[in-house]
């Protein structure tokens, strides 16, 4: 996540001709082991992830459309991750990090099964406008997986005039929809999402920062999740937040 230093007063986001195209601001509630990740000026979250000593946990993520209607700006609907056992843990059910790996180290990648499995599995609930919608779903088995690291370009707003530096980014692959445990090949969809530190220390400070959240990829496999063909991943969507800029946010989260 981006470092309490910054995020009190700072947020990512995303520009296209001039204009801003996308935002990623960071709200972390260490009292309540949550970290927001939230979408526009008007406080929405697109995720909220949860932690414990062993994990990340992606516990509630936005809704885009439902029968129809679009809820992507909608406060009130979501999806909430939860293995629906009923007990005090069955919020950390979605694992979506270990708290300590390293690409390609043994804790970097993992399964989550889908139900009946307990305690970890892709089951999740859906709200809409506050109302619990009458079944839970799954999302069959998923792949997370940390991938060797990279970089990207930001710019920090902070400097007059803005400065550009390169950063080192740790990508989260994310795939999902998998009809068969092991096998890549049998999912239908996929995420990546990169988080960024600073390689050396920033030069507009002299500190070395975390950013958090800097860019994300949305592919779908065009096999169609075929178990015996090899994923032939299409990209459908990106968006990239690698502007510094000042402003912080109210949280606005009404969906149950």
């Amino acid at each position: 996540m981006m470092d309490p230093g910054l995020a009190s007063g700072y947020h990512m986001e995303g520009l296209t001709n001039g204009l801003p195209s996308s935002y990623i601001y960071t709200i972390w509630d260490p009292n309540d082991t949550k970290v927001y990740y939230v979408k526009n000026p008007q406080g929405n979250p697109w995720d909220i992830n949860l932690y414990d000593s062993n994990y990340i946990y992606q516990w509630v993520t936005e809704v885009d459309d439902w029968k129809g209607v679009n809820h992507w700006n909608d406060p009130a609907s979501c999806k909430k991750f939860n293995n629906g056992s009923q007990n005090s843990t069955a919020d950390l059910s979605m694992r979506w990090a270990a708290r300590c790996a390293a690409p390609g180290g043994a804790n970097s990648s993992f399964w989550n099964p889908p139900p009946p499995s307990q305690s970890y599995s892709t089951n999740y609930f859906t709200y809409v406008d506050q109302e619990l919608q009458p079944s839970a779903q799954n999302l069959g088995y998923s792949r997370l997986a940390l991938d060797a690291t990279g970089t990207v370009t930001i710019t920090d707003h902070r400097a007059t005039p803005a400065q550009s530096f390169s950063i080192t980014t740790l990508p989260l692959h994310y795939a999902y929809s998998c009809s068969v445990s092991q096998n890549i090949n049998s999912c239908q969809f996929r995420e990546i999402f990169e988080y960024g530190v600073d390689t050396d220390v920033n030069p507009v400070d002299k500190v070395k920062h975390s950013y958090g959240w800097v860019r994300w990829r949305y592919y779908i496999n065009s096999t169609g999740g075929n178990p015996d063909v090899s994923p032939k991943w299409v990209l459908s969507n990106t968006s990239t937040s690698d502007q510094l800029m000042p402003g912080q946010v109210n949280l606005n989260f009404q969906c149950f």
